[in-house]
């Protein structure tokens, strides 16, 4: 195992994309209201900002915050969690609310 250097980001943004639909557990999941390609959409609007190297935004399976009302994101290393989210734009609000703390 070797160390990465420069891999030092000032925000990390983890975003569950768990989909359940195709399974027989009953819990609420985060996918398909927050999918892969809407983090890639994220990810995408990160570089066009600049902060590539500032911030990390990374599709999770499961962060543990299941629940009907929408989508589950994280920030670290403030380790804030948000729950509810409903779109891209959503998701672009956590992170520009999170950039401008650092």
């Amino acid at each position: 195992m070797n160390d990465i250097s420069n891999a030092t980001p000032a925000l990390h943004v983890f975003v569950c994309v768990n989909d359940r639909t195709n399974s027989t557990d009953t819990k609420p999941s985060c996918g398909p209201t927050i999918t892969p390609e809407m983090v890639k959409e994220v990810k995408l609007w990160v570089r066009q900002q600049g902060w590539t190297s500032r911030v990390y935004v990374t599709k999770a399976q499961c962060l543990g915050f299941c629940n009907p009302e929408g989508g589950v994101a994280c920030a670290y290393p403030k380790g804030r969690f948000v729950k509810g989210l409903q779109s891209v734009e959503d998701i672009k609000n956590f992170v520009q609310e999170e950039v401008e703390k650092i």
